[in-house]
């Protein structure tokens, strides 16, 4: 049974989450299509442990459970999010689910969240398209004196960590290429678009304020298009 005092959003210390994995987009869709089948977050788990994952290992397959529930799980979040989120992962349109992930992952991630607010966004603004792991290490240097926790990472820590944030952004359609990585807008779908309004709604935000709220920029999105987009689906303030 889901609790009822959900966390909405990580707090703003910069942690080391995205280290040990990138997007886990395949195994992220298989647990939530498990769940949407199961209906049972306890019994999903069992399954895909007990080899309903592909990984040969079951540690491995462990390590990955233990990562979405991180991601998607741990905040405790209401019902109707997971049950969304089941939807999309069901859905042909593979958009649905990256468009949503690129949401509530950075949601629970506060370094990933600044990264996309802080670096990709005003690079996107300017026309600059190209994000390179040395950015985001610069990044780091420069957020080191408000966040020093940064300071305690080892030197080896840091360059998986710059490499695996922006692995999970092109994963979730945010960037494309290999190691050279290009920002692109990522395709939204409206009833994801739903989806964050109603998340939005759901942490106090009031109508007339949705569509200036920072996570539209997750999406690379001001608040023009994010008030057009709300208009559309008859939800603008």
């Amino acid at each position: 049974m889901m609790q009822s005092d959900p966390q909405w959003r990580a707090a703003n210390i910069y942690a080391t989450k995205s280290t040990s994995k990138t997007g886990l987009l395949d195994e992220t869709r298989l647990f939530l299509t498990t769940y949407a089948s199961l209906g049972d977050l306890k019994a999903t788990h069992r399954v895909l442990i007990d080899g309903g994952l592909p990984q040969r290992s079951r540690s491995t397959r462990q390590t990955i459970l233990k990562k979405i529930q991180e991601r998607l799980i741990r905040w405790n979040p209401p019902a109707w999010v997971l049950a969304d989120l089941a939807t999309f992962a069901q859905d042909e349109n593979p958009a649905a689910l990256q468009a949503a992930l690129l949401i509530h992952v950075p949601r629970q991630d506060r370094l990933l969240y600044d990264v996309v607010q802080q670096l990709i966004v005003p690079r996107w603004e300017t026309g600059a398209t190209l994000v390179l792991r040395e950015d985001v290490q610069r990044y780091l240097d420069d957020m080191t004196p408000t966040h020093p926790e940064i300071g305690t990472w080892t030197h080896g820590t840091r360059e998986k960590l710059a490499g695996n944030l922006l692995s999970i952004l092109r994963d979730y359609g945010l960037l494309k290429g290999k190691e050279r990585k290009q920002i692109v807008e990522p395709v939204v779908p409206a009833h994801v678009v739903q989806h964050l309004a109603r998340l939005l709604q759901a942490e106090g935000i009031a109508a007339g304020e949705l569509a200036h709220h920072p996570d539209w920029r997750l999406w690379l999105w001001d608040a023009a298009r994010a008030e057009q987009a709300l208009a559309t689906l008859g939800l603008a303030g």
